[in-house]
Protein backbone atom coordinates (compact mmCIF):
# COMPACT_ATOMS: atom_id res chain seq x y z
CA UNK A 1 0.00 0.00 0.00
CA UNK A 2 1.28 3.50 -0.86
CA UNK A 3 2.75 5.26 2.22
CA UNK A 4 0.96 8.31 3.60
CA UNK A 5 2.52 11.69 2.76
CA UNK A 6 2.07 15.22 4.11
CA UNK A 7 0.75 17.99 1.88
CA UNK A 8 2.72 21.22 1.68
CA UNK A 9 2.65 22.79 5.19
CA UNK A 10 0.11 25.61 5.54
CA UNK A 11 1.42 28.77 7.28
CA UNK A 12 -1.22 29.59 9.90
CA UNK A 13 0.47 32.82 10.98
CA UNK A 14 0.35 34.28 7.46
CA UNK A 15 -3.31 33.30 7.15
CA UNK A 16 -4.10 34.92 10.51
CA UNK A 17 -2.28 38.11 9.48
CA UNK A 18 -4.33 38.33 6.28
CA UNK A 19 -7.55 38.00 8.29
CA UNK A 20 -6.34 40.48 10.91
CA UNK A 21 -6.64 37.77 13.60
CA UNK A 22 -4.32 37.21 16.55
CA UNK A 23 -1.47 34.72 16.41
CA UNK A 24 -1.94 31.40 18.16
CA UNK A 25 -0.47 31.11 21.64
CA UNK A 26 2.89 29.34 21.79
CA UNK A 27 5.72 28.69 24.24
CA UNK A 28 8.43 30.15 21.99
CA UNK A 29 7.51 33.42 20.29
CA UNK A 30 10.20 32.93 17.62
CA UNK A 31 8.42 29.92 16.11
CA UNK A 32 5.95 29.93 13.23
CA UNK A 33 2.69 27.96 13.32
CA UNK A 34 2.04 25.50 10.48
CA UNK A 35 -0.73 23.03 9.81
CA UNK A 36 0.35 19.62 8.52
CA UNK A 37 -2.19 17.64 6.52
CA UNK A 38 -2.17 13.98 5.42
CA UNK A 39 -4.89 13.01 2.94
CA UNK A 40 -5.94 9.38 3.50
CA UNK A 41 -6.68 7.17 0.47
CA UNK A 42 -10.21 5.81 0.40
CA UNK A 43 -9.09 2.23 1.05
CA UNK A 44 -7.33 3.19 4.28
CA UNK A 45 -9.93 5.50 5.81
CA UNK A 46 -11.56 2.79 7.91
CA UNK A 47 -8.32 2.42 9.86
CA UNK A 48 -8.55 6.08 10.93
CA UNK A 49 -12.20 6.22 11.95
CA UNK A 50 -13.42 7.09 8.45
CA UNK A 51 -11.47 10.36 8.35
CA UNK A 52 -10.53 11.74 4.96
CA UNK A 53 -7.56 13.65 6.27
CA UNK A 54 -5.41 13.98 9.39
CA UNK A 55 -4.13 17.35 10.57
CA UNK A 56 -1.65 18.53 13.17
CA UNK A 57 -0.54 22.03 14.20
CA UNK A 58 3.21 22.36 14.79
CA UNK A 59 5.47 25.24 15.73
CA UNK A 60 8.81 25.40 13.93
CA UNK A 61 11.83 27.70 14.06
CA UNK A 62 12.72 27.14 10.40
CA UNK A 63 11.49 25.25 7.34
CA UNK A 64 14.62 23.43 6.28
CA UNK A 65 15.31 21.40 9.43
CA UNK A 66 12.72 21.88 12.15
CA UNK A 67 9.53 21.90 10.05
CA UNK A 68 10.82 19.19 7.71
CA UNK A 69 11.67 16.96 10.69
CA UNK A 70 8.26 17.42 12.31
CA UNK A 71 6.48 16.65 9.04
CA UNK A 72 8.57 13.48 8.62
CA UNK A 73 7.78 12.43 12.20
CA UNK A 74 4.04 12.95 11.54
CA UNK A 75 4.24 10.80 8.39
CA UNK A 76 6.21 8.04 10.15
CA UNK A 77 3.80 7.96 13.08
CA UNK A 78 0.70 7.60 10.90
CA UNK A 79 2.35 5.08 8.56
CA UNK A 80 3.30 2.97 11.60
CA UNK A 81 -0.33 3.13 12.80
CA UNK A 82 -1.53 2.06 9.37
CA UNK A 83 0.93 -0.86 9.22
CA UNK A 84 -0.12 -2.13 12.64
CA UNK A 85 -3.79 -1.80 11.72
CA UNK A 86 -3.24 -3.80 8.51
CA UNK A 87 -1.41 -6.54 10.40
CA UNK A 88 -4.10 -6.74 13.09
CA UNK A 89 -6.84 -6.81 10.45
CA UNK A 90 -5.21 -9.66 8.57
CA UNK A 91 -5.64 -7.66 5.38
CA UNK A 92 -4.31 -8.93 2.06
CA UNK A 93 -0.59 -8.31 2.00
CA UNK A 94 -0.30 -8.37 5.80
CA UNK A 95 1.54 -11.33 7.34
CA UNK A 96 -0.15 -13.89 9.54
CA UNK A 97 1.20 -14.95 12.95
CA UNK A 98 2.83 -18.09 11.53
CA UNK A 99 4.66 -16.04 8.87
CA UNK A 100 5.95 -13.61 11.50
CA UNK A 101 7.11 -16.49 13.71
CA UNK A 102 9.03 -18.06 10.79
CA UNK A 103 10.70 -14.77 9.85
CA UNK A 104 14.52 -14.56 10.41
CA UNK A 105 15.17 -12.70 13.63
CA UNK A 106 17.42 -10.15 11.90
CA UNK A 107 14.60 -9.13 9.56
CA UNK A 108 12.08 -9.07 12.40
CA UNK A 109 14.35 -6.79 14.47
CA UNK A 110 14.92 -4.53 11.44
CA UNK A 111 11.15 -4.07 11.04
CA UNK A 112 10.89 -3.27 14.74
CA UNK A 113 13.50 -0.50 14.37
CA UNK A 114 11.84 0.99 11.29
CA UNK A 115 8.41 1.03 12.96
CA UNK A 116 9.82 3.12 15.77
CA UNK A 117 11.33 5.80 13.53
CA UNK A 118 9.57 9.07 14.24
CA UNK A 119 8.03 7.89 17.50
CA UNK A 120 11.39 7.91 19.34
CA UNK A 121 14.27 10.38 19.29
CA UNK A 122 16.61 10.27 16.28
CA UNK A 123 19.54 9.39 18.56
CA UNK A 124 17.58 6.37 19.85
CA UNK A 125 16.86 5.16 16.31
CA UNK A 126 20.53 5.56 15.37
CA UNK A 127 21.61 3.54 18.41
CA UNK A 128 19.09 0.78 17.66
CA UNK A 129 20.50 0.48 14.13
CA UNK A 130 23.95 -0.06 15.67
CA UNK A 131 22.63 -2.82 17.92
CA UNK A 132 20.83 -4.32 14.92
CA UNK A 133 24.18 -4.76 13.13
CA UNK A 134 25.38 -7.09 15.89
CA UNK A 135 22.11 -9.03 15.85
CA UNK A 136 22.17 -9.54 12.07
CA UNK A 137 25.83 -10.57 12.04
CA UNK A 138 25.47 -13.21 14.78
CA UNK A 139 21.90 -14.60 14.92
CA UNK A 140 20.16 -12.79 12.06
CA UNK A 141 19.32 -16.01 10.17
CA UNK A 142 17.70 -17.82 13.11
CA UNK A 143 13.88 -17.93 12.73
CA UNK A 144 12.05 -15.98 15.41
CA UNK A 145 10.15 -19.05 16.67
CA UNK A 146 13.38 -21.11 16.98
CA UNK A 147 15.39 -18.46 18.85
CA UNK A 148 16.75 -19.73 22.19
CA UNK A 149 18.42 -18.15 25.21
CA UNK A 150 21.68 -19.77 24.06
CA UNK A 151 21.35 -17.97 20.71
CA UNK A 152 20.92 -14.67 22.54
CA UNK A 153 23.99 -15.45 24.66
CA UNK A 154 25.96 -16.23 21.49
CA UNK A 155 24.93 -12.85 20.04
CA UNK A 156 26.01 -10.93 23.12
CA UNK A 157 29.33 -12.81 23.41
CA UNK A 158 30.08 -11.98 19.75
CA UNK A 159 29.90 -8.21 20.35
CA UNK A 160 33.63 -7.62 21.22
CA UNK A 161 34.83 -9.85 18.35
CA UNK A 162 32.58 -8.20 15.76
CA UNK A 163 33.43 -4.75 17.05
CA UNK A 164 37.16 -5.47 16.67
CA UNK A 165 36.72 -6.92 13.16
CA UNK A 166 34.73 -3.90 11.98
CA UNK A 167 37.16 -1.45 13.61
CA UNK A 168 40.15 -3.15 11.93
CA UNK A 169 38.35 -3.04 8.59
CA UNK A 170 37.69 0.71 8.98
CA UNK A 171 41.32 1.26 9.97
CA UNK A 172 42.53 -0.67 6.92
CA UNK A 173 40.34 1.41 4.60
CA UNK A 174 41.61 4.66 6.15
CA UNK A 175 45.22 3.54 5.71
CA UNK A 176 44.59 2.59 2.09
CA UNK A 177 42.99 5.98 1.46
CA UNK A 178 46.00 7.76 2.98
CA UNK A 179 48.39 5.72 0.86
CA UNK A 180 46.36 6.63 -2.24
CA UNK A 181 46.52 10.33 -1.40
CA UNK A 182 50.32 10.10 -0.98
CA UNK A 183 50.63 8.42 -4.39
CA UNK A 184 48.57 11.24 -5.88
CA UNK A 185 50.98 13.82 -4.48
CA UNK A 186 49.11 14.91 -1.33
CA UNK A 187 51.98 14.83 1.18
CA UNK A 188 50.56 17.10 3.87
CA UNK A 189 51.29 15.94 7.44
CA UNK A 190 48.55 13.80 8.85
CA UNK A 191 48.15 12.83 12.47
CA UNK A 192 48.58 9.14 13.26
CA UNK A 193 45.34 7.22 13.28
CA UNK A 194 43.83 6.75 16.72
CA UNK A 195 43.98 3.27 18.25
CA UNK A 196 40.93 1.16 17.52
CA UNK A 197 38.20 0.99 20.17
CA UNK A 198 36.58 -2.34 20.91
CA UNK A 199 33.07 -2.60 22.36
CA UNK A 200 32.91 -4.13 25.81
CA UNK A 201 30.42 -4.87 28.61
CA UNK A 202 28.51 -1.62 28.12
CA UNK A 203 27.67 -2.45 24.49
CA UNK A 204 26.94 -6.08 25.37
CA UNK A 205 24.35 -4.96 27.92
CA UNK A 206 22.76 -2.58 25.39
CA UNK A 207 22.52 -5.29 22.71
CA UNK A 208 20.94 -7.67 25.23
CA UNK A 209 18.42 -4.99 26.24
CA UNK A 210 17.62 -4.33 22.57
CA UNK A 211 16.96 -8.04 21.89
CA UNK A 212 14.71 -8.17 24.96
CA UNK A 213 12.68 -5.19 23.74
CA UNK A 214 12.23 -6.72 20.27
CA UNK A 215 11.08 -10.01 21.80
CA UNK A 216 8.79 -8.18 24.24
CA UNK A 217 6.95 -6.67 21.29
CA UNK A 218 6.84 -10.07 19.55
CA UNK A 219 5.31 -11.49 22.74
CA UNK A 220 2.73 -8.67 22.94
CA UNK A 221 1.72 -9.28 19.34
CA UNK A 222 1.48 -13.04 20.02
CA UNK A 223 4.16 -13.97 17.49
CA UNK A 224 6.03 -15.98 20.18
CA UNK A 225 4.97 -17.68 23.41
CA UNK A 226 7.82 -16.45 25.69
CA UNK A 227 10.73 -14.04 25.76
CA UNK A 228 13.89 -16.18 25.80
CA UNK A 229 16.13 -13.11 26.37
CA UNK A 230 14.75 -12.79 29.90
CA UNK A 231 16.52 -15.91 31.16
CA UNK A 232 18.12 -15.31 34.52
CA UNK A 233 21.60 -16.45 33.51
CA UNK A 234 21.71 -13.75 30.82
CA UNK A 235 20.94 -11.04 33.36
CA UNK A 236 23.59 -12.35 35.74
CA UNK A 237 26.29 -12.66 33.07
CA UNK A 238 25.72 -9.36 31.26
CA UNK A 239 24.92 -6.82 33.95
CA UNK A 240 24.93 -3.14 33.15
CA UNK A 241 28.39 -1.84 34.05
CA UNK A 242 28.92 1.13 36.32
CA UNK A 243 29.33 4.50 34.58
CA UNK A 244 32.79 5.98 34.28
CA UNK A 245 33.60 8.06 37.38
CA UNK A 246 36.48 10.37 36.47
CA UNK A 247 36.41 13.40 38.82
CA UNK A 248 39.19 15.91 39.32
CA UNK A 249 41.02 15.66 42.62
CA UNK A 250 40.70 18.70 44.86
CA UNK A 251 44.07 20.23 43.93
CA UNK A 252 43.33 19.63 40.23
CA UNK A 253 39.88 21.18 40.65
CA UNK A 254 41.43 24.28 42.19
CA UNK A 255 43.82 24.71 39.27
CA UNK A 256 41.05 23.99 36.74
CA UNK A 257 38.77 26.60 38.32
CA UNK A 258 41.59 29.16 38.24
CA UNK A 259 42.10 28.53 34.51
CA UNK A 260 38.34 28.87 33.93
CA UNK A 261 38.28 32.20 35.76
CA UNK A 262 41.03 33.49 33.43
CA UNK A 263 38.90 32.94 30.31
CA UNK A 264 37.49 36.11 28.70
CA UNK A 265 33.79 36.77 29.22
CA UNK A 266 31.88 34.68 26.72
CA UNK A 267 29.90 31.50 26.20
CA UNK A 268 32.87 29.22 26.90
CA UNK A 269 33.56 30.75 30.30
CA UNK A 270 29.88 30.71 31.30
CA UNK A 271 29.45 27.07 30.18
CA UNK A 272 32.56 25.83 32.01
CA UNK A 273 31.68 27.64 35.25
CA UNK A 274 28.08 26.38 35.20
CA UNK A 275 29.23 22.80 34.57
CA UNK A 276 31.80 23.03 37.37
CA UNK A 277 29.76 24.80 40.04
CA UNK A 278 26.33 23.15 39.64
CA UNK A 279 26.92 19.51 38.65
CA UNK A 280 24.46 19.89 35.77
CA UNK A 281 24.51 17.53 32.82
CA UNK A 282 25.92 19.22 29.67
CA UNK A 283 22.58 18.94 27.86
CA UNK A 284 20.93 20.79 30.76
CA UNK A 285 23.44 23.67 30.71
CA UNK A 286 22.84 24.33 27.01
CA UNK A 287 19.07 24.37 27.53
CA UNK A 288 19.16 27.12 30.19
CA UNK A 289 17.19 30.23 29.26
CA UNK A 290 17.56 33.74 30.62
CA UNK A 291 14.43 33.23 32.72
CA UNK A 292 16.05 30.16 34.34
CA UNK A 293 18.52 32.40 36.19
CA UNK A 294 17.35 33.95 39.47
CA UNK A 295 19.84 36.61 40.54
CA UNK A 296 20.61 37.22 44.22
CA UNK A 297 21.84 40.80 43.89
CA UNK A 298 20.20 42.96 46.53
CA UNK A 299 19.18 40.02 48.75
CA UNK A 300 20.73 37.58 51.20
CA UNK A 301 19.61 34.51 49.23
CA UNK A 302 21.82 32.47 46.91
CA UNK A 303 21.54 32.96 43.16
CA UNK A 304 19.84 29.97 41.53
CA UNK A 305 19.22 28.30 38.20
CA UNK A 306 16.01 26.41 37.50
CA UNK A 307 16.54 23.26 35.40
CA UNK A 308 13.41 22.26 33.49
CA UNK A 309 14.70 21.37 30.01
CA UNK A 310 17.47 19.66 28.06
CA UNK A 311 19.01 20.10 24.61
CA UNK A 312 17.88 17.30 22.27
CA UNK A 313 18.99 17.16 18.61
CA UNK A 314 19.71 20.90 18.60
CA UNK A 315 16.36 21.86 20.17
CA UNK A 316 15.45 22.77 23.74
CA UNK A 317 12.84 20.30 24.98
CA UNK A 318 11.06 20.15 28.31
CA UNK A 319 12.73 17.52 30.47
CA UNK A 320 11.33 14.02 30.07
CA UNK A 321 14.00 11.98 31.85
CA UNK A 322 12.27 12.02 35.26
CA UNK A 323 10.46 14.42 37.58
CA UNK A 324 13.56 14.60 39.79
CA UNK A 325 15.58 16.03 36.87
CA UNK A 326 13.54 19.24 37.10
CA UNK A 327 15.16 21.02 40.01
CA UNK A 328 16.65 24.25 41.35
CA UNK A 329 20.41 24.46 41.93
CA UNK A 330 22.20 27.22 43.93
CA UNK A 331 25.02 29.21 42.36
CA UNK A 332 28.14 30.54 44.07
CA UNK A 333 28.63 34.30 44.04
CA UNK A 334 31.44 34.26 41.45
CA UNK A 335 29.59 32.11 38.89
CA UNK A 336 26.42 34.15 39.44
CA UNK A 337 28.32 37.39 38.76
CA UNK A 338 29.77 35.99 35.51
CA UNK A 339 26.33 34.80 34.35
CA UNK A 340 24.87 38.22 35.19
CA UNK A 341 27.60 40.03 33.22
CA UNK A 342 27.12 37.69 30.26
CA UNK A 343 23.35 38.24 30.18
CA UNK A 344 23.90 42.01 30.12
CA UNK A 345 26.48 41.63 27.37
CA UNK A 346 24.07 39.41 25.42
CA UNK A 347 21.34 42.02 25.87
CA UNK A 348 23.66 44.66 24.40
CA UNK A 349 24.70 42.47 21.43
CA UNK A 350 21.09 41.61 20.59
CA UNK A 351 20.05 45.27 20.84
CA UNK A 352 22.75 46.17 18.30
CA UNK A 353 21.21 43.60 15.96
CA UNK A 354 17.74 45.03 16.51
CA UNK A 355 16.60 42.13 18.70
CA UNK A 356 15.24 42.00 22.24
CA UNK A 357 16.50 39.76 25.03
CA UNK A 358 13.60 37.73 26.44
CA UNK A 359 13.21 35.25 29.28
CA UNK A 360 12.95 32.50 26.64
CA UNK A 361 16.30 33.43 25.03
CA UNK A 362 18.96 30.72 25.61
CA UNK A 363 21.77 31.88 27.91
CA UNK A 364 24.29 30.01 25.75
CA UNK A 365 23.69 30.66 22.09
CA UNK A 366 23.88 33.21 19.33
CA UNK A 367 20.80 35.25 18.43
CA UNK A 368 17.88 33.02 19.43
CA UNK A 369 19.31 29.53 18.90
CA UNK A 370 21.06 27.43 21.58
CA UNK A 371 24.78 26.78 21.26
CA UNK A 372 25.50 23.56 19.36
CA UNK A 373 27.06 20.98 21.69
CA UNK A 374 29.47 19.72 19.01
CA UNK A 375 30.82 23.26 18.56
CA UNK A 376 31.28 23.58 22.32
CA UNK A 377 33.05 20.22 22.50
CA UNK A 378 35.47 21.30 19.76
CA UNK A 379 36.32 24.47 21.70
CA UNK A 380 36.47 22.48 24.95
CA UNK A 381 39.04 19.99 23.63
CA UNK A 382 41.26 22.76 22.34
CA UNK A 383 41.05 24.67 25.65
CA UNK A 384 41.66 21.71 28.02
CA UNK A 385 44.66 20.68 25.90
CA UNK A 386 46.03 24.19 26.22
CA UNK A 387 45.72 24.30 30.03
CA UNK A 388 47.12 20.80 30.62
CA UNK A 389 43.90 18.84 31.18
CA UNK A 390 43.83 16.98 27.87
CA UNK A 391 41.35 14.10 27.80
CA UNK A 392 39.02 15.37 30.52
CA UNK A 393 35.32 15.15 29.57
CA UNK A 394 32.77 17.90 30.27
CA UNK A 395 30.79 15.26 32.19
CA UNK A 396 33.77 14.81 34.56
CA UNK A 397 32.88 18.19 36.12
CA UNK A 398 29.56 16.69 37.25
CA UNK A 399 31.46 13.90 39.02
CA UNK A 400 33.83 16.49 40.49
CA UNK A 401 30.88 18.43 41.94
CA UNK A 402 29.49 15.27 43.54
CA UNK A 403 32.70 13.79 44.94
CA UNK A 404 34.12 17.00 46.45
CA UNK A 405 30.80 17.93 48.06
CA UNK A 406 30.49 14.45 49.57
CA UNK A 407 34.11 14.52 50.74
CA UNK A 408 33.38 17.81 52.53
CA UNK A 409 30.52 16.21 54.44
CA UNK A 410 27.48 17.27 52.43
CA UNK A 411 24.43 15.05 52.94
CA UNK A 412 24.04 12.31 50.31
CA UNK A 413 20.35 13.13 49.86
CA UNK A 414 21.14 16.82 49.25
CA UNK A 415 23.77 15.98 46.63
CA UNK A 416 21.39 13.49 44.99
CA UNK A 417 18.67 16.14 44.66
CA UNK A 418 21.12 18.68 43.21
CA UNK A 419 22.36 16.13 40.66
CA UNK A 420 18.78 15.26 39.65
CA UNK A 421 19.07 11.56 40.50
CA UNK A 422 15.77 9.74 40.93
CA UNK A 423 16.96 7.97 44.10
CA UNK A 424 19.59 8.81 46.74
CA UNK A 425 20.56 5.12 46.85
CA UNK A 426 21.85 5.45 43.26
CA UNK A 427 24.01 8.43 44.28
CA UNK A 428 25.33 6.52 47.29
CA UNK A 429 26.13 3.43 45.22
CA UNK A 430 27.87 5.56 42.58
CA UNK A 431 30.06 7.67 44.87
CA UNK A 432 30.41 5.53 48.03
CA UNK A 433 34.18 5.35 47.57
CA UNK A 434 34.46 9.15 47.88
CA UNK A 435 32.50 9.48 51.14
CA UNK A 436 34.89 9.80 54.14
CA UNK A 437 34.61 7.20 56.87
CA UNK A 438 32.90 8.43 60.06
CA UNK A 439 33.56 5.34 62.21
CA UNK A 440 36.62 6.77 63.97
CA UNK A 441 35.61 7.77 67.50
CA UNK A 442 32.02 6.67 66.92
CA UNK A 443 31.92 4.50 70.06
CA UNK A 444 33.05 7.31 72.35
CA UNK A 445 30.68 9.76 70.69
CA UNK A 446 27.77 7.37 71.19
CA UNK A 447 28.35 6.35 74.81
CA UNK A 448 29.88 9.72 75.70
CA UNK A 449 26.76 11.49 74.58
CA UNK A 450 24.75 9.44 77.08
CA UNK A 451 27.21 9.16 79.98
CA UNK A 452 30.20 11.48 79.48
CA UNK A 453 31.58 10.77 82.97
CA UNK A 454 32.14 7.11 82.13
CA UNK A 455 34.32 8.07 79.16
CA UNK A 456 36.25 10.65 81.20
CA UNK A 457 36.86 8.04 83.95
CA UNK A 458 38.15 5.51 81.37
CA UNK A 459 40.55 8.08 79.85
CA UNK A 460 41.88 9.04 83.29
CA UNK A 461 42.51 5.42 84.31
Amino acid sequence: MQPLKCDKPYNLDEAAARRGAKRRKRKDSRTTAYELTIRIPEGSRRYFGGKKKLTRVVFALNKKVDLKGQAKAFEDEKNAELELALEADGNAGALGSSAWAAMPFGEYAARYVERRVGSVAKATSDNERRYLQYVKASIGEVPLKKLTAEDVERCVLAVPRLSEEWANERQRMLEENRARLVREGNRRYKKPLAPIRVAGPAMQNKVLKFVREVLNEALDREHIARNVAKKRFLSKAFKKNRPLIDPLMEDEAERFLHEASMLPLGMMKVAVLLLFSTGMRPEEVFALRVGSFADSRGSDDDAQVRIVAALRDGRIERYTKSDSSMRTVPLDSYTASVVRQWIEEKRRLLAEAGLVLKDSTPILGRAGAPWNYNSFRHDWRRWVRKIGFEGIRPYALRHTFATINLAHGENVKTVSVLLGHADASYTLDLYVGFIPSTTRGLGNRYVGGIAPKLIERAKAA
